[in-house]
């Protein structure tokens, strides 16, 4: 049984915060013309560390996570507009899902273990947010069972949204092998309970200093292909 993660992992986000918050601020500047840019990136940043455990295991939707934030930012800004915030939200996810990529090597890897292995997913994030990812890049036939954090109330890395997703899969934690980017969430969170582990390593970290050690290293998906600890899940 391989568990993937999503974000970072499969998709590609890294190019969608920047437009997103320009396409959010010029939705504000057209209302309140006396607004920084500066001044609201500041503020989003701030916002956005502000809401980041919300972000992970809220059962709120995405939508009225984006919402609530976009208000922060702007009673940051001094502006109390509830109305705005809604419009602000709304142009901040359409430009950042428009923005957001399937990575080149993650599509021919997925068709390659299908039918060799079973397929699973455990992701942080809300509920909505994280199965429009999947619906868009047709993903959802691949996994079962998905494991979402804004469903089940717990987040990586704690070792109970692991725990569900194998008494889902109806498997042990050592029958199992987890795919993520993450050392904090996916490294930390999967050793807990006893998965094996491949670190997706796409930006050649330093791998020596981490103090819980992954099963396999990997800078490509296709890679995984190829390392031995497959043969053992």
């Amino acid at each position: 049984m391989i568990f993937f993660d999503l974000d970072e992992t499969l998709l590609d986000t890294s190019g969608c915060r920047p437009p997103a918050v320009e396409a959010s601020f010029r939705v504000a500047a057209q209302k309140y013309p006396n607004l920084s840019l500066e001044s609201w990136r500041r503020a989003s940043e701030e916002v956005k560390a502000e809401m980041h455990d919300l972000w992970l295991n809220s059962p709120n939707s995405g939508a009225e996570l984006l919402r609530e934030g976009s208000y922060r930012i702007l009673k940051k800004l001094g502006i109390d507009d509830s109305e705005l915030a809604t419009d602000v939200s709304q142009a901040y996810y359409r430009t950042w899902v428009s923005h957001l990529k399937l990575f080149p090597d993650a599509r021919a890897v997925l068709e390659a273990l299908r039918g060799r292995f079973r397929l699973g997913m455990i992701s942080n994030g809300p509920s909505d947010v994280q199965r429009y990812k999947l619906k868009l890049f047709d993903l959802e036939r691949e996994f079962d069972p998905i494991v979402i954090s804004g469903e089940i109330g717990v987040a990586k890395p704690d070792p109970a949204i692991f725990r569900r997703a194998v008494e889902l899969a109806r498997v042990l934690p050592s029958e199992a092998l987890y795919v993520g980017d993450s050392p904090m969430y996916d490294i930390t969170g999967a050793k807990s309970i006893g998965m094996k582990m491949i670190w997706v390593n796409r930006n050649s970290l330093p791998t020596e200093n981490l103090e819980i050690k992954p099963d396999g290293v990997v800078r490509d998906l296709r890679e995984i292909l190829k390392i031995t600890v497959l043969q053992r899940v």
